[in-house]
């Protein structure tokens, strides 16, 4: 039988939906499987405002961005924490035979996207090559996070996240870096986070729609860094180094195809105004 996929949060299903559009491995499948077969055709034939625009080009940069370390990092045992409804695990283990991946989230999660991939791997008939693990984690808890550490196999290893840091305050995100630097002294290798979004003034005629009412709700203008020097200090205070930072992935995205030349434009004039909001960065533990 199909799980009932109600339990999605809405902000996750809006990303889930969003990503679909663009070539990111398997979301589109994942969509098909949540809301039926002819989902994307209906998603297709929406006008897309531009704030949801705006937002898909940001969120697969930040995927994109992070593949990118991660592929650079050599890396063969990698955990990703607050992993969300992303595949990044499924799509390197179809194609790797070396890599071991820990695909980490809250119980709710994990238990929706076990059944996701176990059907997408049964309905696209897949061969794995790598070992994927798909299991519950919440990364605040020290003991646990060390468990699932202990699981891989010895080496050094890649932690990675997406989107996390910014759901936590500052004594939270304490208690992550003193996890995580735990468990890269013990093991070596890096944690590459996507997730270094530093605080900016509010545009004129900002949408408030649910996605932004999600973020207001969690605090997540307020958790953010005050700037990109102070996110260093932050990290450096915790034990960390700063080794690398993304570059740009623009000529990566499939999501430009939905833009026109004046939006283009405009987004480029707010870039330039605004400056960056978000970087990947590599850290190392010192």
């Amino acid at each position: 039988m199909n799980r009932d996929y109600s339990s999605i949060s809405p902000s996750a299903k809006s990303l889930l939906l969003a990503k679909s559009l663009t070539d990111i491995p398997f979301v589109a499948d994942a969509v098909k499987l949540i809301y039926g077969n002819d989902a994307l055709e209906k998603l297709y034939d929406k006008d897309f405002d531009e704030v949801f625009l705006k937002r898909l080009v940001h969120f697969e940069s930040r995927y994109l961005s992070l593949d990118s370390l991660l592929f650079a990092s050599g890396s063969l045992n990698i955990i990703e924490i607050s992993s969300g409804y992303s595949f990044r695990g499924l799509d390197l283990v179809l194609r790797h035979p070396t890599i071991y991946y820990l695909d980490t989230d809250l119980q709710g999660v994990i238990d929706i996207k076990k059944d996701l991939v176990d059907r997408l791997i049964i309905d696209e008939k897949l061969q794995l090559k790598g070992k994927l693990k798909i299991e519950a984690l919440n990364a605040l808890d020290e003991d646990a996070f060390s468990n699932v550490i202990n699981q891989m196999p010895l080496g050094p290893i890649s932690i990675i996240n997406e989107g996390l840091l910014v759901y936590l305050n500052n004594e939270e995100k304490i208690s992550l870096c003193k996890t995580i630097h735990k468990s890269l002294k013990q093991r070596g290798g890096y944690w590459i986070t996507a997730d270094v979004y530093v605080k900016r003034a509010a545009l004129k005629n900002e949408t408030n729609d649910h996605f932004s009412q999600f973020l207001e709700a969690h605090h997540v203008e307020d958790n953010k860094f005050d700037s990109f020097e102070q996110a260093e200090h932050f990290f450096l205070e915790q034990g960390f180094k700063l080794t690398t930072k993304a570059t740009s992935v623009w000529h990566q995205l499939s999501s430009l195809k939905y833009i026109d030349i004046e939006l283009l434009k405009k987004m480029k004039e707010q870039a330039d105004k605004i400056g960056r909001i978000r970087e990947t960065w590599v850290l190392k533990a010192i």
